[in-house]
Protein backbone atom coordinates (compact mmCIF):
# COMPACT_ATOMS: atom_id res chain seq x y z
CA UNK A 1 0.00 0.00 0.00
CA UNK A 2 1.41 3.53 -0.93
CA UNK A 3 1.42 5.99 1.48
CA UNK A 4 0.58 9.57 1.05
CA UNK A 5 2.16 11.82 2.95
CA UNK A 6 0.82 14.77 5.14
CA UNK A 7 0.47 17.20 1.71
CA UNK A 8 -2.12 14.11 0.04
CA UNK A 9 -3.90 13.34 3.25
CA UNK A 10 -4.98 17.07 3.52
CA UNK A 11 -6.14 17.24 -0.21
CA UNK A 12 -7.85 14.37 0.20
CA UNK A 13 -9.47 15.46 3.20
CA UNK A 14 -10.66 18.98 1.96
CA UNK A 15 -11.66 17.13 -1.54
CA UNK A 16 -14.09 14.93 0.50
CA UNK A 17 -14.97 18.07 3.10
CA UNK A 18 -15.93 21.19 1.52
CA UNK A 19 -15.80 23.86 3.76
CA UNK A 20 -17.19 27.15 3.16
CA UNK A 21 -18.94 25.80 -0.18
CA UNK A 22 -22.36 26.72 0.65
CA UNK A 23 -21.55 29.78 1.88
CA UNK A 24 -20.29 31.30 -1.59
CA UNK A 25 -22.87 29.64 -3.71
CA UNK A 26 -25.45 31.49 -1.29
CA UNK A 27 -23.50 34.85 -1.69
CA UNK A 28 -23.58 33.68 -5.73
CA UNK A 29 -26.93 33.44 -5.94
CA UNK A 30 -27.91 36.54 -3.70
CA UNK A 31 -25.79 38.75 -6.51
CA UNK A 32 -27.76 37.56 -9.43
CA UNK A 33 -29.66 39.25 -11.98
CA UNK A 34 -31.01 39.28 -14.90
CA UNK A 35 -31.01 42.44 -17.97
CA UNK A 36 -32.67 42.25 -21.28
CA UNK A 37 -30.80 44.44 -23.78
CA UNK A 38 -31.91 45.39 -27.21
CA UNK A 39 -30.02 45.02 -30.34
CA UNK A 40 -29.74 46.87 -32.71
CA UNK A 41 -28.51 45.53 -36.42
CA UNK A 42 -28.54 42.45 -35.04
CA UNK A 43 -30.30 40.55 -38.50
CA UNK A 44 -28.32 37.20 -39.27
CA UNK A 45 -27.08 34.22 -37.60
CA UNK A 46 -23.68 35.21 -37.11
CA UNK A 47 -24.76 38.68 -35.55
CA UNK A 48 -25.94 35.86 -32.67
CA UNK A 49 -23.00 34.26 -32.70
CA UNK A 50 -21.12 37.56 -32.39
CA UNK A 51 -23.03 38.89 -29.41
CA UNK A 52 -23.14 35.93 -27.64
CA UNK A 53 -19.04 35.57 -27.87
CA UNK A 54 -18.79 39.26 -26.54
CA UNK A 55 -20.94 38.75 -23.86
CA UNK A 56 -19.52 35.11 -22.84
CA UNK A 57 -16.02 36.95 -22.88
CA UNK A 58 -17.09 39.35 -19.81
CA UNK A 59 -16.32 38.30 -16.33
CA UNK A 60 -19.88 37.44 -14.35
CA UNK A 61 -21.70 36.60 -17.02
CA UNK A 62 -23.95 33.34 -15.88
CA UNK A 63 -26.47 32.90 -18.90
CA UNK A 64 -28.00 34.37 -21.90
CA UNK A 65 -30.64 33.85 -24.57
CA UNK A 66 -30.17 35.71 -27.87
CA UNK A 67 -33.45 36.08 -29.83
CA UNK A 68 -32.56 37.24 -33.21
CA UNK A 69 -36.38 37.76 -34.30
CA UNK A 70 -37.08 40.31 -31.66
CA UNK A 71 -33.11 41.36 -31.60
CA UNK A 72 -32.55 41.10 -27.73
CA UNK A 73 -30.42 39.39 -25.77
CA UNK A 74 -31.34 37.97 -21.67
CA UNK A 75 -28.88 38.21 -19.95
CA UNK A 76 -28.06 36.42 -15.93
CA UNK A 77 -25.00 37.91 -14.74
CA UNK A 78 -23.38 38.42 -11.25
CA UNK A 79 -24.28 41.75 -10.07
CA UNK A 80 -20.37 42.21 -8.28
CA UNK A 81 -18.98 41.46 -11.50
CA UNK A 82 -20.76 43.22 -14.44
CA UNK A 83 -23.11 45.83 -14.79
CA UNK A 84 -25.77 46.18 -17.56
CA UNK A 85 -23.90 49.56 -18.71
CA UNK A 86 -20.73 47.02 -19.55
CA UNK A 87 -22.95 44.50 -20.92
CA UNK A 88 -23.94 47.43 -23.23
CA UNK A 89 -20.95 48.71 -24.38
CA UNK A 90 -19.56 45.45 -25.41
CA UNK A 91 -22.18 45.24 -27.63
CA UNK A 92 -21.92 48.77 -28.70
CA UNK A 93 -17.93 47.81 -29.31
CA UNK A 94 -19.15 45.52 -31.79
CA UNK A 95 -21.38 47.61 -33.43
CA UNK A 96 -24.25 47.20 -32.06
CA UNK A 97 -26.04 50.18 -30.99
CA UNK A 98 -27.77 49.05 -27.45
CA UNK A 99 -28.36 50.48 -24.25
CA UNK A 100 -29.25 49.15 -20.75
CA UNK A 101 -32.74 49.69 -19.82
CA UNK A 102 -33.91 52.30 -17.12
CA UNK A 103 -34.34 49.26 -14.55
CA UNK A 104 -32.94 45.89 -14.26
CA UNK A 105 -33.06 43.82 -10.40
CA UNK A 106 -32.64 40.61 -9.06
CA UNK A 107 -33.25 37.10 -11.69
CA UNK A 108 -37.58 36.86 -11.30
CA UNK A 109 -37.84 39.63 -9.32
CA UNK A 110 -40.39 42.26 -10.42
Amino acid sequence: MKRFGTLGAAVMLAAAFPIGRADAEQGAVANLAAVSLHVEGMTCPSCKVAVRVALSRLDGVKDMQIDLANKSASVAYDSTKVTPQQLADALNRLGYPTSPPAKSGPQGGP
